[in-house]
């Protein structure tokens, strides 16, 4: 009676074994996905964080509920996902540093695909120009500002440094100082203002000790009803050698 006891308790293991060794049969991701996110008014590329920055909503369809994939946006406004299965897809870019919108039944087919969408971002940065002053030891930064449409205002104002290229608002030094950042409350009308930000680099020489490359962004955080979570606009990224 032992030896039945033990054989029937060793069947379900040695079942569950075999179903465990089994290779399953999905297939893999067959395509892959790359572009860009382009100013619809001057072809620009539209800089984002890559860490908490704007990102595309992907929804494959063909399912009964299709669930949410988050797609990164790299941080100069470039994307690409090497693992994407051909298909029929939604999108929807939302809480970004541009107007939200949505694309449905997009094709993306086996193989390469590459599409630039094309937004409307809420801050342009104009004539950017971030220049190292080496008589005064600062790092100097002029721009003007554009809003994407008439209703945008600007709360915030930041001249980003940091080490690598990844710099702005979630990766950037905690410079210190009195110009390097402006706020404004209430969020202010955008005109024809030329702003002036600069970075004492002798006040901040702990930070800027070493001889190496720096990188440099200018930002810009725009104030808009009723498009949700809205992320920060950027100038170009600069490279300069201290």
């Amino acid at each position: 009676m032992k030896k039945v006891i033990n054989i029937c308790w060793w069947i379900p293991c040695l079942l569950i074994a075999f179903v465990s060794c089994e290779i399953d049969n999905y297939d893999e991701p067959d395509a892959s996905f790359s572009g860009s996110i382009k100013d619809v008014a001057t072809g620009e590329l539209v800089g984002t964080d890559l860490q908490n920055g704007s990102t595309i909503r992907a929804y494959e369809l063909g399912w009964e509920t299709p669930t949410a994939q988050t797609w990164l946006i790299k941080q100069n406004g470039e994307y690409q996902n090497d693992m994407v299965f051909a298909a029929r897809y939604d999108f929807e870019f939302v809480n970004g540093n541009f107007y939200p919108f949505k694309v449905e039944n997009f094709e993306i087919r086996k193989g390469k695909n590459i599409h630039d969408f094309e937004v409307t971002p809420y801050i342009r940065v104009k004539n950017p120009d971030i220049t190292h002053d080496a008589a005064n030891n600062r790092i100097i930064a002029t721009f003007s500002l554009e809003g994407g449409k008439p209703e945008v205002k600007v709360s915030a104002l930041r001249l980003y440094a940091f080490i690598d290229m990844y710099v702005g608002e979630q990766v950037k030094f905690s410079t210190s100082g009195d110009n390097f950042s402006r706020n404004f409350s209430p969020a202010q009308d955008i005109d024809r203002t030329i702003y002036t930000l600069s970075i004492d680099l002798g006040a901040n020489s702990e930070l800027f000790k070493y001889s190496r490359n720096y990188y440099f962004r200018i930002g810009a955080l725009a104030s808009v009803p009723g498009v949700g979570t809205i992320r920060h606009n950027y100038s170009p990224l600069v490279v300069i050698k201290l």
